[in-house]
């Protein structure tokens, strides 16, 4: 078992005992890291409304503007418009 002490600024602790930590399923384009996020490309015809939502980690992850990109997502992201693949 695995304690662990937080302080709480104020004089005082707490004491937080676990099993041990439950890992993250690891990024899908690397496959090392844990992932942190995911892609927040929005799919388009039958599956409209709906992002891509695959795991990244923050290395593998392309920020555009405010969204979190998969590398193929943040290529079409990129090319001009007519011009996706």
């Amino acid at each position: 078992m695995t304690c662990t002490r937080t302080d709480l600024g104020n004089g005082g602790f707490v004491v937080t005992c676990t099993r041990g930590r439950r890992r993250r399923p690891a990024c899908d384009v690397c496959g090392v890291h844990e992932h942190t996020l995911l892609c927040d490309f929005a799919l388009r015809g039958a599956k409209a409304g709906k992002t891509c939502s695959r795991r990244l980690c923050a290395k593998c992850a392309v920020r555009v503007g405010e969204l979190d990109l998969c590398p193929a997502h943040a290529k079409v992201a990129a090319a001009p418009e007519g011009r996706e693949r």
